[in-house]
């Protein structure tokens, strides 16, 4: 499920407190929505039991419009990435910042994540981390539509949750269980799909694309689950 809002902040900090507050609620409205469309898809009479629990909420940040020079940019990009460094969320229900100057601090020591991963290809910019990616286009260049984003996010977060769905039978002791076309030749497919470059694939899609698979490590899963459904359904 992707929903899409546009936000003007006057800082990071305010977007990161309002994203974690937003936490509060869009999982329910989605979990709310894919039911009824499962209803819809099963049939009227059809009740969905249990419902779906989403867990997750992965953004993906379109930067449009800023004031930030030289570095301040690439620190700009790293916190819309990683917003939680610049907020206190040992209370779930009261997320607030972690204090007046932290923001300035992380500026002024042009921060960076250890576990993200900075791509480019050209003048526009974008940061893949574990929780989002960040992203500025430069309008005199070809840089990526973030519809681009989305598609790929969506892709990587849908192959996440199936191969999780197959790891998590294990866990619980289970042979896991697929129907045939999501077997793990579905699996193998869907890995090569994902890692393999296109010919008329652009720098920018292909430096994107393996920055959100190296921060997901999305591919070791699939092999995982891919492994484990081969075994049990050889």
């Amino acid at each position: 499920m992707h929903l899409e809002e546009h936000r003007q902040v006057n800082s990071l900090t305010e977007l990161a407190v309002w994203r974690y507050r937003t936490y509060l609620k869009e999982p329910a409205w989605v979990g709310k929505r894919v039911t009824r469309l499962l209803e819809q898809h099963a049939g009227q009479s059809t009740s969905i039991d249990p419902a779906p629990d989403p867990q997750y909420v992965l953004s993906a940040y379109e930067l449009r419009d800023h004031s930030w020079a030289g570095s301040g940019l690439d620190t700009a990009l790293q916190l819309l990435t990683t917003p939680s460094v610049l907020v206190n969320r040992e209370n779930p229900e009261n997320v607030v910042p972690l204090g007046p100057g932290v923001e300035a601090a992380k500026f002024r020591d042009t921060w960076a994540h250890p576990e993200a991963v900075a791509f480019g290809g050209g003048v526009s910019r974008g940061v893949a981390g574990w929780s989002g990616v960040a992203y500025h286009p430069q309008p005199d260049e070809r840089a990526l539509a973030m519809s681009q984003i989305v598609a790929l996010e969506l892709d990587a977060q849908a192959l996440w949750t199936l191969s999780s769905h197959v790891l998590h039978m294990i866990e619980d002791g289970h042979d896991p269980v697929m129907p045939a076309e999501y077997s793990w030749r579905f699996l193998r497919s869907a890995y090569f799909r994902l890692t393999t470059a296109r010919p008329n694939e652009s720098a920018q899609h292909r430096v994107m694309r393996e920055a959100v698979l190296a921060t997901s490590e999305l591919p070791d899963r699939l092999r995982a689950a891919q492994d484990a459904l081969r075994d049990s359904n050889p």
